[in-house]
């Protein structure tokens, strides 16, 4: 029973291990999915005021927390709260930005009744601030500062309650809000109303009515991450480019005029600040216009900075000068609508590589809202493209009779990337293709953004003619940021990089051939693989050439192997040879031995010796020792001859051998 149960424990432990496993990646993938956004829902002060107030925030020290029934205020994006600054909630920025939205409840929709209900509010005054429209059904304003105490109003929506096309998202936060840190406040301002009770006047039937003003303001910080700074480039960086120069642009005509400063100019002898431009690599100027083009690589942030040397209120030192209010200000060049620019306007206008104006990018009360005097100021980063910057303001001098100037600074500029670079995807897998690279499928070009470089494609094929392939041009055109080429045949690419120099060249294969697939595992061209396939190479599955094949000889291992028959002749002449050198070698030794055992013989008798010179066993035994010896010789030269044509014969074969050998095997190679 014991077993059974501890069996079955297994099986449960085994059950619920997997179920949690399976939970934990279920949480695990739902938290990756979204482990960069978040929403934060804010918690707001909420005032309230009598029926004729003019909300007086900044007056006003009852207040309390709460979480408002006209609405609720959130913020969203890739952001982690940090410590509040200056009692303020703030966050740090990881990526993006950040999308502030208030959701309208509907608590106060009701009408003549004893719950509070919104009334119009036909006033236009909320604390310090005029508004060009009634309140009405509510009104949201939207403020940013650099330090928390000089407020910019960014935005304004006005009867929000009543409009049928309101929005929840009211503002999305700027990059160069974010690179410096920047103050957020939203002030939510309505006007309820409700029923007490009734009394007769005149003998009608009158409801009592109580009315208040209500305003949500709600503050918050943000700025760059830690990660997200780094990733940016500091002021200090180098080389860095100043630009722009202040001219006086007339009075009221949209600061079209362009007079150089005189000496009755207010602002004749000091700047009101610098603008600047670093993160790049290198510099070169437009042929014709002459202004800078700033040249970046991969990794380079190009920015532009401002830095605020004057105090506006107290311009140059002199407390009679002072960046003036522009309520009707414009720009004639951008064709801006008139406004209130309020204290100083800088714009932005992009052109892209096609040559068209995006609409320019405004930010009004600009040098109000650069608070730090002597701070550098990102203004933003850039990529490829050209760009007109102006700055706009006003002066007042109030010297003697009030005089106001309009004065503007304005430059352009361009960023082009260094590279010179496109790169060839595959269709249908998206892999990237490397040059010599063969696909199937077909491959489109990625410029990488590089959007002003010079490319130039030819595609060609092969023929088969009677002298073997050849390569015969299709077309040869430029090319542009995502074409697409699928068509079999070798095409190359031309780069070329106008403002460096650079030129690159590609080559990419398309088509099953095996042909082409030799040509891009190899890198040969069209005649040198044909002069390799005539030498009896072939081509593998990969592309890639086989060596021919070998003709191996019969018993390759064996040294001693059937020579050729001129070999033979020669052996056997020189056997021949040998043969009769002997035979005249001995010969000679022969006679030599005879004749000298003859004159032993001769000089016995001539001696005078009767017995030798009469003794005929004596002659007989001299010829015989001589003949022996003859005999003796012979056989020992004979042996020695052989031995001496065998070592030849052994040695002949050996090298007809090894000779055949390396013969057979020249070529295999």
């Amino acid at each position: 029973m014991g077993r059974l149960i501890s069996g079955k424990g297994h099986s449960t432990l085994a059950l619920f291990s997997a179920i949690s496993v399976f939970l934990t990646v279920i949480g695990v993938l739902a938290i990756s999915a979204n482990a960069g956004e978040k929403t934060e829902s804010l918690t707001g002060k909420l005032y309230e005021f009598e029926k004729g107030s003019k909300y007086e925030i900044s007056s006003t020290a009852s207040r309390k927390s709460t979480t408002s029934d006209f609405g609720s205020l959130k913020i969203t994006g890739d952001m982690n709260p940090i410590s509040d600054i200056n009692g303020v909630n703030a966050y740090e920025v990881s990526d993006g930005n950040v999308t502030i939205d208030y959701f309208l409840g509907n608590e106060y929709s009701g009408e003549n009744t004893d719950f509070w209900y919104l009334v119009d509010d036909k006033s236009k005054k909320i604390d310090t601030e005029t508004i060009e429209e009634d309140i009405m059904k509510g009104a949201i304003i939207l403020q940013t500062s650099l330090d928390g105490n000089s407020w910019v109003t960014d935005k304004v929506i006005t009867n929000v309650a009543a409009d049928p096309e309101y929005e929840s998202n009211i503002y999305t936060s700027k990059d160069i809000q974010q690179v410096n840190g920047c103050y957020y406040r939203v002030i939510v301002a309505y006007s309820l109303e409700r029923v007490t009770g009734s009394s007769k006047y005149v003998f009608v039937n009158v409801d009592n009515k109580e009315n208040k003003k209500c305003a949500e303001v709600y503050e918050f910080y943000l700025i760059n991450s830690s990660e997200n700074i780094a990733n940016g480039i500091s002021a200090l960086a180098t080389p860095r480019k100043e630009l722009g120069e202040v001219v006086n642009a007339g009075k009221d005509t949209g600061f079209s005029e362009k007079a150089a400063l005189t000496n009755k100019d207010p602002h004749y002898g000091w700047t009101m600040g610098t603008f600047f431009v670093n993160g790049y690599t290198r510099e070169v100027k437009d042929s014709i216009s002459g202004a800078p083009i700033f040249l970046k690589n991969v990794g380079d942030r190009v920015t532009l900075w401002f830095n605020l040397k004057q105090d506006i209120n107290n311009l140059n030192g002199k407390s009679n000068l002072k960046i003036n209010e522009d309520k009707n200000g414009y720009d004639q060049y951008f064709q801006t609508d008139k406004t209130n620019m309020r204290h100083g306007t800088l714009i932005i206008r992009y052109m892209d590589f096609e040559g068209v104006k995006h609409d320019p990018v405004i930010y009004t009360d600009y040098l109000a809202a650069n608070a730090k005097t002597g701070a550098d100021t990102k203004v933003e980063l850039f990529e490829e493209g050209d760009y007109e910057v102006a700055l706009d303001y006003e002066i007042a001098d109030t010297s003697g009779i009030d005089s106001y100037t309009d004065y503007q600074v304005f430059f352009t500029f361009s960023i082009r990337n260094g590279n010179c670079m496109v790169y060839p995807f595959d269709i249908n897998s998206g892999a990237e293709l490397a040059d010599n690279a063969i696909t199937e499928n077909g491959f489109k070009l990625d410029m990488a953004k590089s959007r002003y470089l010079t490319i130039d494609v030819s595609r060609t094929v092969l023929v088969n003619g009677a002298n073997g392939r050849t390569e015969d041009v299709r077309f040869n055109r430029p090319a542009k940021d995502g074409d697409q080429y699928k068509d079999e045949g070798i095409y190359r690419f031309h780069v070329h990089n106008l403002y460096t120099g650079e030129e690159t060249t590609k080559t990419i294969y398309v088509g099953s051939d095996m042909f082409l697939r030799a040509m891009s595992a190899t890198h040969l061209s069209v005649k040198e693989l044909e002069d390799r396939l005539a030498e009896g190479y072939t081509i593998g599955n990969d592309g890639r050439l086989i060596d021919p094949p070998v003709e191996e000889t019969e018993n390759v291992s064996v040294v001693e192997t059937t020579i050729t028959e001129e070999k033979q002749e020669e052996i056997t002449e020189t056997e021949q040879d040998l043969t009769e050198a002997a035979a005249g070698k001995a010969g000679a030794e022969s006679a030599t031995g005879i004749v000298a055992a003859a004159e032993v013989v001769a000089d016995t008798r001539a001696n005078g010796d009767p017995a030798a010179a009469s003794n005929p066993k004596l002659f007989a035994t001299a010829v015989a020792a001589a003949s022996v010896a003859f005999a003796f010789i012979c056989a020992v030269f004979v042996i020695s001859r052989k031995s001496k044509k065998k070592e030849k014969f052994s040695k002949m074969n050996t090298e007809a051998s090894l000779e055949d050998h390396e013969s057979g095997k020249g070529g295999a190679e």
